[in-house]
C-alpha cells in the first residue's frame, strides 16, 4: 500500500471514529439485551449487584474496543 493511500485511510478513520465507537458500543448493548432475554435459560448475572454491573459495563466496552480493533485491521491501519 502506498503512503498516500494509507494517509487517506487514516484521515477517514480520524473523521469517523466516534461514529464507529458509538455503533460498536450499541452493538454491545444489543448483546446485553439478548443475554437478558435468555435469562430463564440459565444466564442470570442480576442476582448479584457486582456481577450484574460488571457484565453490564464490560460487554459493551469490550465489544466497542474489539470491533474497533477488527475494523482498523480491515481497513489496513
Amino acid at each position: 500500500m502506498r503512503e498516500e493511500e494509507r494517509n487517506i485511510r487514516i484521515e477517514y478513520w480520524v473523521k469517523n471514529r466516534r461514529k464507529w465507537y458509538n455503533t460498536y458500543f450499541f452493538v454491545g448493548i444489543g448483546i446485553n439485551v439478548l443475554l437478558y432475554l435468555t435469562k430463564p435459560y440459565g444466564f442470570d448475572p442480576s442476582g448479584s449487584m457486582v456481577w450484574g454491573s460488571f457484565f453490564g459495563l464490560a460487554i459493551p466496552l469490550s465489544s466497542m474496543f474489539l470491533f474497533t480493533y477488527i475494523h482498523k485491521k480491515m481497513i489496513g491501519l
